[in-house]
């Protein structure tokens, strides 16, 4: 049985589900087909801080390599949580990511488990150039 709290934030703020989840979030990213450059098998972990609404700890995990990020979470107006940051010890010619979650998700990923949808976008920011290279779900406690 799926706790009435999900079906209640259905299309509600995300920041406010990540509160719920609590200080951790494993981010699974699923690579978008359109993508030319191959991408590997990861996920990320988002850690929230007591001290901050805005600031964001942000692990992508990749077999055994694990590289950390400082994030800043904002919030649109329809709810969604936008992470933006880069990571600086990679030698990636896409440091740059912008990982958008929201709770609008389908009747078919709420059955599933999931409980926010999103994309992730990784580029250059000084270029001006960012590009989606994977699609982001966030599943819910239990699954």
């Amino acid at each position: 049985m799926v706790q009435l709290f999900y079906y209640e934030t259905r299309g509600q703020s995300a920041r406010k589900l990540l509160r719920y989840e609590g200080c951790k979030s494993r981010v699974l990213l699923f690579p978008y087909e359109g993508w030319a450059r191959p991408a590997g098998l990861c996920h990320w972990v988002l850690k929230t801080s007591w001290w901050s609404r805005t600031r964001c700890k942000v692990v992508q995990v990749s077999g055994a390599k694990r590289t950390t990020a400082a994030g800043r979470m904002t919030t649109t107006h329809g709810g969604s949580v936008t992470v933006v940051g880069k990571f600086k010890d990679v030698q990636d010619p896409d440091p740059d990511f912008r990982l958008t979650l929201n709770t609008n998700v389908s009747s078919a990923d709420f059955q599933t488990g999931y409980s926010m949808t999103g994309m992730l976008e990784r580029g250059c920011r000084k270029d001006g150039r960012m590009e989606m290279t994977h699609y982001a779900m966030v599943k819910r406690k239990g699954y």
